[in-house]
């Protein structure tokens, strides 16, 4: 026998699908807000100090976030200089010499354990032809090939011509804003005392800094569960908009529709 609702559930199903429909336009401007920006909490210390695990855990805890405008993915990079670079102050008539010896990353944290991380570290060894310089470091991240977007700066640090003890590591969470998929990494190197730019490092200078497996902690964090009641499914998951977010919302509607249908016959 098929099934005909009468106006009654009719009218009881379009209130349901309209009070969804209206919470889900509600939601909507929270939900795109996180589109519109992306944050990192960067901690930096010098290698030779290693701390463990704990202590950069506490570190990270106490640090404030930095927030800055949405990851862009569109568009092209500049690739890094040479390794090396001569340049004069346009302040100072004094001449410079640097180069970043090698770089390391580490892949520290993986929430969901789907091989992409959230936290992760880079460790830079700078050297130089003078006895000492006071040096900090900005990092950019590409998605894919994309344009580069900063994402973290380092403390300031006294580097010692070729001394492997003066290494610092720049250790980041990518607390949101930051897609799953293969980044690689751009390191831009400045004098701490006149900000002018030094040098800059990247991918095709140093393979660890190329396609490293990250998401933010957002996405890391998130997980699919789903549960049996009687004989209905139930799906718990983070709806970030889309078709299969609408569809979700439907479910208890038909759900609805199909015990009315049960009850009828």
């Amino acid at each position: 026998m098929s099934f005909k609702p009468d106006a009654i559930t009719v009218s009881k199903f379009f209130l349901w699908l309209t009070f969804w429909l209206v919470l889900a336009l509600l939601s909507a401007p929270l939900i795109a807000a996180t589109d519109d920006t992306r944050e990192s909490t960067t901690i930096s210390f010098n290698k030779n100090a290693n701390p463990d695990k704990t202590v950069r855990d506490e570190k990270l805890k106490q640090t404030n976030s930095d927030i800055m405008p949405a990851f862009n993915k569109q568009g092209f990079r500049m690739e890094s200089t040479i390794k090396s670079l001569h340049t004069v102050s346009n302040t100072v008539n004094y001449l410079v010499d640097f180069i970043i010896y090698d770089a390391t990353t580490e892949l520290i944290s993986d929430f969901n354990l789907d091989g992409f991380y959230h936290r992760f570290n880079v460790t830079i060894d700078i050297d130089t032809v003078y006895d000492t310089a006071y040096v900090y470091a900005e990092l950019f991240l590409s998605y894919e090939g994309g344009p580069w977007n900063h994402y973290a700066t380092s403390d300031n640090y006294h580097i010692y011509k070729d001394s492997g003890l003066d290494s610092f590591v720049i250790e980041t969470e990518l607390d949101g804003g930051f897609p799953t998929g293969y980044y690689d990494i751009r390191i831009e190197v400045y004098d701490a005392d006149l900000n002018d730019w030094l040098i800059s490092y990247g991918p095709y200078d140093n393979a660890s800094l190329s396609a490293l497996p990250l998401q933010d902690a957002y996405i890391d964090d998130s997980t699919l569960i789903i549960t049996p009641v009687e004989s209905t499914v139930v799906v718990a998951a983070d709806i970030h908009g889309g078709a299969m977010g609408w569809l979700l919302l439907l479910i208890p509607g038909l759900i609805f529709l199909r015990n009315t249908s049960l009850t009828s016959n």
